[in-house]
């Protein structure tokens, strides 16, 4: 990763250095918290800011801007952000049983596990029927990178360009990007869900609408209809497996937004909400926000502005 070249001020770049340095020597658990806080700060320090899939470079950096060059604003000091970063971890901490305001009342706790890894190969590992309660927000089917839009905290990470293309191949197909996956290699009882989702009609029309429209020289990419299909594909899979670890009348609740190719809006809310019937669950509700959304540049230059839903879908176990 070579991100990290003219990503900071000089002096910014030589603290970071020298931070990472000190903690290398620290208890392991100290120096998992340091290098958190480091995480937390990187973009508040550097002349980057996050923008969608991509990461939108100040002027000061020296790179080449476009037409309307960007400025953002403040950029934080190094010891400043990391001694604020650390208060604000400590006051986090600080009191775990007690609310800090007027009417304190007990705090419950739970146990927190984190599992790295792909879902795809994680859920299957997970128990059967154990979860009254899932939230999740998985990646959009909108072609956004998040291996670009994390680069600075990938960098920091020492991750190289092999490591990330081989986590951005791991990740839910969203991207052009993404070679199409052996599913049945990750997991021999994705069969099923697979022919679930190759069964949807709508699916199926939309997919053979872009492979035209790719036959044609009309996508601005010929990967989006590969992309569409594994992100529908991957996502059945993945449902398959939250059906199985929820508890009987457990809820499952998904945010997730619509989104729109070759001027075709393509209903996620839908095909998703139909695959998930067709696994087992009850759809109780599909909450759409007040508020929509818009499309790319590209799609409105094209082909005019339509908004698009953005959801919270509700299902249950039976």
């Amino acid at each position: 990763m070579k991100i990290t070249h003219g990503a900071y001020p000089t002096d910014t770049k030589y603290e970071v250095g020298q931070f990472l340095k000190a903690i290398e020597s620290e208890d392991p658990v100290i120096h998992k918290i340091l290098r958190f806080a480091l995480l937390c700060i990187l973009e508040s320090i550097s002349y980057t800011r996050k923008d969608g899939q991509y990461l939108r470079w100040d002027k000061r950096s020296g790179r080449k801007q476009g037409k309307r060059p960007f400025d953002k604003g403040r950029i934080l000091d190094f010891s400043a952000a990391i001694i604020a970063k650390l208060n604000q971890i400590l006051e986090d901490i600080e009191s775990p049983g007690v609310r800090n305001d007027l009417f304190d009342q007990p705090r419950y706790s739970a146990p927190v596990k984190l599992l790295s890894g792909s879902c795809l190969s994680v859920l299957p590992q997970l128990a059967e029927s154990k979860y009254d309660v899932i939230i999740t927000s998985p990646p959009y089917c909108n072609r956004y990178d998040y291996t670009r839009t994390y680069a600075l905290e990938l960098a920091i990470l020492g991750e190289g360009e092999e490591a990330v293309r081989s986590l951005r191949q791991n990740m839910l197909s969203c991207t052009v990007e993404n070679r199409e996956k052996d599913l049945l290699a990750i997991h021999p009882e994705y069969g099923a869900p697979i022919k679930i989702a190759s069964d949807i009609k709508l699916l199926r029309s939309i997919l053979q609408y872009l492979e035209e429209q790719k036959l044609q020289g009309l996508l601005n990419n010929s990967g989006i209809p590969r992309m569409i299909k594994g992100y529908f594909y991957e996502m059945s899979c993945v449902m398959f497996e939250l059906l199985r670890v929820l508890k009987p009348t457990g809820r499952l609740y998904m945010v997730n937004d619509n989104v729109r190719y070759a001027g075709v809006p393509i209903s996620v809310d839908l095909i998703l909400s139909q695959i998930a019937e067709n696994l087992g669950f009850i759809v109780e509700k599909i909450l759409v926000l007040p508020s929509g959304k818009g499309n790319s540049s590209q799609q409105m230059g094209a082909h005019g502005r339509e908004e698009l839903r953005k959801c919270v879908y509700v299902w249950r176990k039976p």
